[in-house]
């Protein structure tokens, strides 16, 4: 049986509190990166092994609960700036998957998945044309 793996990197953007995004993205499982620009000082970034988290450990029930992870993130978003978070993973070479999501300070998303090219190609070249899926 294969697993899938995940890899998730951000772009560079701005934050509100630096230590309280460290201490989110310690929380969530994610490396936090970043970057000096000479314009806007310091930004920063996160990158994980393990997919986006979508649960925490509630320490008060010792269960783990469902988060919005995107909403989270656009808590600590300076306004005018916009976190790019993309996904690629893998199950062997049976699914390759791919997706990005950007979101601004107020939590409002725009998502792109790499099989929407299946309905992009049907719509330029027309519904009577021929296209599998890249997967196993």
């Amino acid at each position: 049986m294969a697993n899938y793996e995940p890899f998730v990197r951000s772009n560079y953007f701005q934050v509100l509190d630096p230590a309280a995004f460290r201490s989110w993205c310690a929380e969530r499982g994610l490396e936090v990166i970043d970057d000096e620009d000479p314009v806007h000082g310091t930004l920063y970034g996160f990158i994980a092994d393990d997919g986006i988290p979508d649960d925490r450990l509630d320490d008060e029930t010792d269960e783990y609960v469902e988060i919005d992870f995107y909403a989270e993130l656009a808590a600590h978003l300076v306004t005018g700036w916009i976190a790019v978070v993309r996904e690629i993973g893998y199950e062997k070479m049976r699914y390759l998957t791919g997706y990005t999501v950007a979101v601004d300070h107020a939590g409002e998303t725009i998502t792109l998945n790499l099989d929407d090219i299946y309905a992009l190609a049907k719509k330029q070249w027309g519904e009577e044309v021929n296209c599998t899926c890249c997967e196993y």
